[in-house]
């Protein structure tokens, strides 16, 4: 009989269509199929987790009874989207969800060996959640300033215009839910029309992602202008920005932040090249807030939280199998600048214990290959969103961070899912899954 020795929160997050469902969904069910890799240990979704390779992992399986009152991952929903005959990318998850697990081993002591078991649990948040961090140190004058002057700026003024427009004609004296309400809806438009253009400083994050508190006032939190904030309407709303970080952002951090023991990031860098310069910078922004996030020093923005036992920290580079067998140490290497460069002074390095950097794919949908003819390069195969199957050559990313985009050549091709009737009984392909397992809770097992 195995026995729990272990509990650990393993928190995952990343911005929107960073692959946060297919990363907990893909590795779930590689721990889950493990056995059908036995007889070839180095194959397959759990290569490089050492407890499967040496042999001492046995088996994993769904706790559906722990926190039956509370949001569950749809793993589920989210194996199956990608099994099916028309397989597609599964829908993205809205709020905090849950999946735990037991990890059942062979444990090796030092007179006898034991049965053990290990308990994870994966937690599932918006990364947009994190990008609401700044406003615990800024006044409603100073965010509304803020977030007025980036909605006037390049792609996001076309985007706000809706909202400009609203706000022309508003008095300060006015004092109506109705009008918030109204203001807060053109606000959530531009909000999400930037945030599916690759940009991610979005606030409030909560309104983009309300989980549970959908439709909740506490959520019509807009920004206006000096003249108009001057009354009452202005009152009310410095009311409800503090609420707001009393009652949202404060919380989500001390009640999930202060549980959390390892967490990885997800970072779609490929997606925001295609997009350009202006997401690209959000990225290096959003970053930023992402190290602050892990930063309880003296000081810090997070000093007054309590009970932080954040141990492990991976950054991990998504879709791999969008670039060549060639360039995927250059996407981890893209990553590693970026992180370098936002975090120079190694504030971030010094506040967790352990951290890492790594290209992953939690699903691969292409298949690498050559050219037939001279010369030879790498190319993948497969089926990018509105194309044909078939080979296709992306191009090479940029060596620079950031990179050059006179001279950018790098094609994100969107490859769909493969239809993978296998991956039932063997899990999905994946690119370093195994690995970043393994550096997440591969020690736990000695």
């Amino acid at each position: 009989m195995f026995s729990i020795n272990k509990k650990i929160k393993i928190g995952v997050t990343g911005f929107a269509r960073s692959g946060k469902s297919v990363f907990i969904g893909s590795l779930a069910q590689a721990l889950l199929t493990a056995d059908s890799w036995d007889s070839r240990r180095a194959q397959g979704p759990l290569s490089q987790f050492a407890p499967f390779e040496l042999g001492r992992f046995k088996c994993a399986s769904i706790r559906d009874d722990i926190h039956a009152d509370l949001p569950q991952f749809p793993f589920r929903k989210v194996r199956d989207s990608l099994i099916d005959k028309q397989a597609d990318w599964p829908l993205p998850t809205d709020g905090i969800s849950h999946l735990v697990l037991d990890l059942d081993y062979h444990a090796k002591g030092r007179f006898w060996d034991s049965e053990e078991s290990i308990q994870i649990e994966l937690i599932d948040y918006p990364g947009e959640w994190l990008a609401d961090l700044p406003m615990l140190n800024q006044s409603y004058a100073d965010w509304s300033d803020d977030m007025l002057n980036r909605a006037k700026k390049s792609q996001r003024a076309d985007w706000s215009k809706d909202y400009f427009e609203e706000i022309k004609g508003l008095l300060a004296e006015q004092d109506d839910e109705g009008i918030l309400e109204r203001l807060a809806d053109l606000w959530e438009k531009y909000l999400h029309l930037a945030a599916s253009n690759g940009l991610i400083f979005n606030q409030p994050g909560r309104l983009l992602r309300p989980g549970d508190m959908r439709h909740s006032p506490v959520l019509r939190l807009v920004p206006l202008p000096e003249d108009i904030r001057q009354g009452q309407l202005g009152d009310k709303l410095k009311r409800r920005f503090a609420e707001y970080k009393k009652k949202v952002v404060k919380p989500f951090y001390k009640n999930y932040f202060a549980s959390i023991d390892r967490q990885i990031v997800l970072v779609d860098i490929l997606r925001t090249l295609e997009l350009g310069e202006a997401a690209y910078n959000e990225l290096i922004d959003a970053l930023k807030l992402l190290l602050k996030s892990f930063h309880y020093g003296k000081g810090s923005l997070l000093d007054w939280v309590k009970g932080h036992n954040v141990t492990h920290v991976l950054f991990a580079a998504t879709k791999a199998d969008h670039v060549t067998r060639g360039d995927r140490a250059n996407l981890e290497q893209m990553l590693r600048k970026m992180i370098r460069y936002i975090d120079d002074d190694n504030q971030f390095k010094s506040s967790v214990k352990f951290h890492e950097i790594m290209e992953i794919s939690s699903v691969k949908a292409s298949e690498d290959r050559m050219t037939v003819n001279a010369p030879k390069r790498e190319i993948l195969y497969g089926k990018p969103l509105n194309a044909e199957q078939g080979a296709y050559d992306p191009g090479g990313l940029p060596l620079d961070v950031p990179p050059d985009w006179d001279t950018l050549e790098f094609q994100f091709l969107q490859f769909s899912p493969s239809y993978m009737p296998n991956a039932f009984d063997e899990g999905f392909p994946a690119i370093n899954l195994g690995k970043a397992l393994n550096f997440l809770i591969g020690e736990d097992f000695n």
